[in-house]
């Protein structure tokens, strides 16, 4: 008899979906797991899930959510997963359905053309391109959303991206000339008009920050919201809920001040230019206190006080005279508001962060590429996400294949300030692990923490490459270990060596996994959201269990705050955290059921150390070995 349960009449063994996918395989845990958003969205309550890879995660909650008809809010981790979303499974929930399921996708603003820039921009001669520009007015007369992804022929680090897109800060707002044909505007318009509108996490958390400011709303007023990739939501959250400011910030005010003042004359040309040069002044000087010391840190209050008395001074009057100045010149009042409301803006940051006293919170700084930025971060984030989220929202849902250690939720639930009224749902991933993959730690290496480590790790290290024909990512939880092996390695293997650092991070990506032999050698961070199906990503080399340094101050001060309230740092963060990051190694290795790949784990404390088993029992069932041959072997089976 056909079901007469409409999410398995989709998702069913004999399913509508069935039809349309070639090969299909019905998935239980995938029905189970949207029967329970269902269940969610129907008593208006909060859910966490953790759904292994493969288990169709995504089309488990679109179809409960396309069936209930809520205005939903799905928010991803990466912009990779938003186009996954809207382009393949949307699109393919369609064909199932027989009818267009009504979504759309929001960006940053940085992704979309703002049209006031780009007539500003090629206005001035100097920056006058005829081909590019053609290229541009081109696509302008026929895009819808102006979205740079739809020009092939623009990189994301071109530097005209960011000359003709507009940050919040650099909108001028309903003075604007082209407000009537922005495409930001009709962006929010169609979203407005849409049931489900797919956006990433740090838009989500902007649209939260300008509602609490009461400056209106980046995405409209929606009844749920679904966080997938939600592993990542709290480091995320932290910096939204935290202030920041950045020298490149101070730069690009000073950059826009010195257009809107060129056409001035005289004493007032000369007093503008005074303050906007102590401003590009202050900006380098602050980099100057930093640039001897770690890329990351605490603001000691020594560095605070000098902060604040010397170098920050100086940038804080000249902030306030370019606001009150706001009438300067004949040029477009729109342009001058937009600049008096950043200059207020940049001092009261500058000031918010400099005058914080809170002990639950941290003033710490880091150095990026080209840019410092000093922060003033919450080490707490339950208390605004209870009042800026879960008082407002009442269907809420947090999924990702990792947010479970030791078989519960109890981390993720205190790191986001969830309670006990939640309801949950484990579903393991409908992948072979015993099969398609094996652990493997040696039991021979030193312990990390001893002289020769780095050296016997790059010899296993080759080792292992030599047996698995490249096909690697090597991830390493310090820069000094990654150079060790890097080293050793060059010239070593007959397989191209590629190093973090020595591209942009999509180059080397895109170039690790065409050359099906490669390695890539990479700190922890390089690999979030990075989707290596196939053959090219057969074994990840991890080269310690992946602890959080305790010499990160956002780490540390998170550490110390547990500690003042009695608890154990090290077993309700520090451990769980752990835990998840190697979960997400090994999701990141079996990405389809044709997968097979091999996770070494070069640390003898997962077997020798008392919490070492806490691990091993979040892992799905691999097989574990210490022996070289189990790899040789792995690699000889068809």
């Amino acid at each position: 008899m056909p079901s007469t349960d409409p999410i398995e009449e989709i998702l069913g063994r004999r399913s509508s979906l069935a039809r349309w996918i070639d090969n299909f395989e019905y998935r239980p845990s995938q029905l189970e797991m949207a029967g329970l958003i269902r269940r969610a969205l129907d008593e208006k309550s909060k859910v966490i899930i953790e759904a292994g890879t493969g288990t169709g995660k995504t089309l488990g909650y679109l179809v409960p959510i396309v069936m209930s008809g809520k205005k939903t809010v799905i928010s991803t981790g990466t912009k990779n997963l938003q186009e996954q979303i809207i382009f393949k499974d949307i699109p393919l929930l369609s064909r199932a359905l027989g009818k267009d399921v009504d979504a759309m996708m929001m960006k940053g603003r940085k992704n979309y053309l703002c049209l006031y820039r780009y007539h500003q921009y090629f206005s001035r001669p100097r920056m006058e391109q005829p081909e590019v520009k053609k290229r541009m007015d081109r696509w302008v007369e026929g895009t819808v959303f102006a979205d740079f992804s739809e020009l092939a022929w623009m990189r994301e680090d071109n530097p005209l991206r960011d000359a003709v897109s507009s940050s919040s800060e650099q909108c001028v707002g309903p003075e604007c000339l082209h407000w009537g044909e922005c495409y930001l505007n009709r962006l929010r318009q169609s979203a407005a008009r849409s049931q489900i509108v797919i956006v990433n996490h740090h838009l989500f958390f902007a649209d939260i920050m300008v509602k609490r400011a009461g400056f209106g709303e980046i995405i409209p007023r929606f009844q749920a919201a679904v966080f997938d990739e939600a592993h990542s939501l709290e480091e995320i959250a932290t910096t939204y809920f935290g202030k920041s400011l950045s020298t490149n910030q101070l730069l690009e005010f000073a950059s826009d001040a010195e257009r809107e003042a060129d056409h001035l004359r005289g004493e007032e040309k000369k007093e503008i230019r005074k303050r906007l040069d102590l401003i590009k002044s202050g900006g380098e000087r602050l980099w100057d206190v930093f640039r001897e010391g770690e890329d990351r840190g605490r603001l000691a209050e020594e560095t605070v006080k000098v902060l604040d008395e010397g170098v920050c001074h100086g940038i804080r009057r000249a902030l306030g005279f370019i606001r009150e100045k706001s009438g300067f010149g004949d040029s477009e009042a729109a342009g001058r508001q937009a600049l008096a409301a950043r200059a207020g803006d940049l001092r009261e940051k500058l000031d918010g962060i400099l005058s914080s006293r809170d002990p639950g919170w941290l003033k710490w700084y880091e150095k990026r590429k080209k840019t410092l930025v000093i922060h003033a971060s919450p080490l707490d984030i339950s208390e605004s996400m209870r009042e800026s989220l879960y008082e407002k929202v009442k269907t809420l849902v947090f999924t990702s294949a990792t947010l479970s250690t030791a078989g519960n939720f109890d981390y993720f639930r205190s790191r986001l300030g969830l309670g006990e009224d939640v309801l949950e749902g484990i579903y393991p991933s409908h992948f072979r692990f015993r099969d398609q993959a094996l652990l493997y730690v040696p039991m021979d290496l030193p312990v990390p923490q001893d002289s020769l480590f780095g050296q016997r790790l790059a010899q296993r290290t080759e080792e292992v490459l030599r047996i698995t024909a490249g096909r690697a990512l090597v991830l390493f939880t310090s820069y000094q270990n990654l150079n060790t092996v890097h080293v050793f390695l060059k010239g070593r293997i007959p397989y191209t060596l590629f190093k973090q650092g020595d591209a942009p991070r999509s180059v080397l990506l895109e170039e690790f996994k065409r050359d099906t032999h490669s390695v890539l050698l990479a700190t922890g961070s390089f690999w979030q959201g990075v989707d290596v199906p196939g053959e090219a990503l057969s074994c990840l080399i991890v080269d310690k269990l992946p602890f959080d340094s305790p010499g990160d101050p956002l780490v540390a001060a998170r550490i110390d705050l547990i500690r003042i309230r009695g608890g154990n740092p090290f077993m309700e963060y520090q451990l769980p955290a752990a835990i998840i990051a190697l979960k997400q190694g090994l999701g990141r290795l079996i990405r389809k059921s044709s997968d097979r790949g091999v996770l070494c784990v070069m640390d003898v404390r997962m077997i020798r150390s008392r919490y070492g088993s806490f691990f091993v029992q979040s892992l799905p069932e691999v097989p574990l070995t210490h022996d070289m041959d189990d790899i040789r072997r792995f690699f000889e089976l068809p």
